[in-house]
């Protein structure tokens, strides 16, 4: 009876591989399995723009620009006859540059806020402070660069010249495919010269410590034993400064604040620093780049990573 048992369930098992092998070979087939194989493209080529040519503007004084003008042309230049009342410039408007009066500024734009000094030529907008200006030409035509977007750490300068030999270059290597994406989403190419203005604040880097700690580590109540545990788990493993404080009380039997472990590595880092900013580090000329392919929603997708060895 328990032989007929064990066949009956051998048999019911066979059924069931073949019910399933029938089920698939009936629903699955026009279907080819796709073989998700990994993309294999070459490096793409790091490249970077030539800097821009920087002119910087001096502050001037008109009234010795004026005299300047009369010794070289016999003449004193004369203030602008303005045929188009539209044209009219406001008393209260001067030359950011040399503080000429406003008799002597053209309005450049139609009453939209810039202005051009004829004695300093030096174009200006209403409201703007003037100490050094600094004006950025593009190092392939010359034209003035245009500030078209203002980012959190930096300025973008972008180069509107369609005669400028960068932009017909980029555009004439372009392939066709290229092309007509381009006409359908030309913001999605760079053809333009393209120049960043960064905005960081250098100072935190400068070698001078401008922060003075709050706590002098030689008046400390603590030994160097306590201090040199606590320097340990804060940064040598790179602990918070609660769990250093948790684990000096749970472990050590030393009750300390979180705040006192900021203090104590604030302290040390006055005298650290030195010999962290005079290390001889030894970097070579490599400049090495890695590109990663990554698949995302079923599309895959380049980034570049850069450093210098």
């Amino acid at each position: 009876m328990s032989q007929i048992i064990t066949w009956l369930l051998a048999y019911i098992k066979l059924q069931e591989k073949i019910i399933i092998y029938l089920f698939v070979l009936l629903t699955c087939k026009n279907i080819t399995p796709k073989v998700d194989i990994p993309i294999s493209k070459k490096y793409r080529y790091l490249q970077v723009d030539e800097l821009p040519i920087i002119e910087v503007f001096e502050k001037l004084d008109y009234n010795q620009l004026l005299a300047e003008y009369k010794a070289k042309h016999g003449k004193e230049l004369k203030p602008i006859k303005r045929r188009n009342p539209k044209h009219k410039v406001l008393h209260n408007i001067s030359c950011t540059r040399c503080q000429a009066p406003h008799v002597y500024i053209y309005d450049n734009n139609g009453g939209k806020g810039q202005y051009l000094c004829k004695i300093c030529d030096f174009p200006f907008i209403k409201g703007q402070v003037y100490q050094n200006s600094i004006s950025f030409k593009c190092p392939h035509c010359g034209k003035s660069l245009e500030k078209i977007k203002v980012r959190k750490q930096f300025i973008i300068h972008k180069c509107k010249n369609d005669f400028c030999s960068f932009y017909q270059y980029n555009l004439a290597v372009m392939t066709k495919k290229e092309r007509k994406l381009f006409a359908q989403n030309p913001y999605a190419f760079k053809l333009h010269y393209i120049y960043r203005e960064f905005t960081f604040d250098f100072k935190p880097l400068s070698k001078e410590l401008t922060v003075i700690p709050k706590v002098d580590i030689t008046k400390i109540h603590s030994s160097h034993q306590v201090l040199g545990l606590v320097l340990t788990y804060y940064t040598n493993y790179g602990l918070s400064s609660r769990n250093t404080a948790a684990i000096m009380k749970d472990i050590h039997g030393v009750d300390i604040s979180h705040q006192t472990v900021l203090n104590y590595a604030n302290a040390v880092s006055k005298y650290i620093k030195p010999y962290v900013d005079n290390y001889p580090y030894e970097l070579s000329n490599s400049f090495c780049g890695n590109e990663t392919y990554l698949k995302v929603n079923g599309k895959w997708s380049g980034r570049n990573w850069a450093r210098i060895l």
